[in-house]
């Protein structure tokens, strides 16, 4: 058995990332280095190198003068983001090799650990895990290191509206469907039908997405 240590940095960046997904943190609210390191129990070094990262990750907007802010979910980021995010991942399963019947298992697994947890109807944090371990197993014969790191680059930018799909746990058979059906044509080493499956995948994504932004105007 490995034992992992999470470095400091990590925790913090993902104790904040948490609080801004859980709208502990809302749109528009200022961020302060200093009260945030004294929740945490840390200083303040760790806390505005994770501020520095999640505005890179789309999370926050700095303002010169007056600090971080927790940026806007908007319609248009996701009308702009998801078309990438689709057109890079069937590039990479393009660019792919044949599944490993270890690889294949894997995906069967991660997908049932998720339906199970939408019938559970809680963890969305834990969803936006397994859906992004599914896709990188499906990606794993990708040998483009350069294109993984865009679409993790990627995926980052879209956690948070990630995180509002995941909280439906009504949506989560339709994904788990999805995924399936882009599992068999893989296992069928028919690239051509899953490519566009994959696609559609994160079209409805998007599509369930743009009515709540509209409506909500967050």
């Amino acid at each position: 058995m490995t034992i992992t240590r999470v470095p400091l940095r990590e925790q913090v960046h993902r104790a904040i990332e948490g609080k801004i997904l859980r709208d502990e943190l809302t749109s528009g609210a200022r961020l302060s280095d200093l009260v945030l390191a004294q929740e945490l129990g840390v200083s303040r070094t760790p806390v505005r190198e994770a501020l520095l990262r999640l505005e890179g990750e789309g999370f926050l907007e700095a303002a010169p003068g007056r600090g971080f802010f927790v940026k806007a979910l908007s319609a248009g980021e996701v009308r702009e983001v998801y078309p990438i995010l689709w057109t890079l991942e069937v590039l990479a399963l393009r660019s792919s090799g044949p599944p490993s019947p270890s690889g294949l298992a894997e995906l069967g697994r991660i997908n049932a650990e998720l339906a199970e947890l939408a019938e559970a109807g809680d963890d969305p944090e834990r969803r936006i895990e397994l859906d992004v371990a599914w896709h990188r197993t499906l990606l794993e014969g990708c040998g483009n290191q350069q294109l993984m790191a865009l679409i993790d680059s990627v995926k980052a930018v879209i956690r948070r509206y990630e995180y509002a799909y995941m909280q439906n746990a009504g949506l989560i058979p339709v994904s788990t469907r999805s995924h399936d059906e882009i599992a068999r044509m893989v296992a069928r080493g028919d690239v051509d039908a899953a490519a566009p499956l994959l696609e559609s995948h994160w079209r409805m994504g998007q599509d369930k997405l743009l009515p709540w932004l509209e409506g909500d105007g967050r």
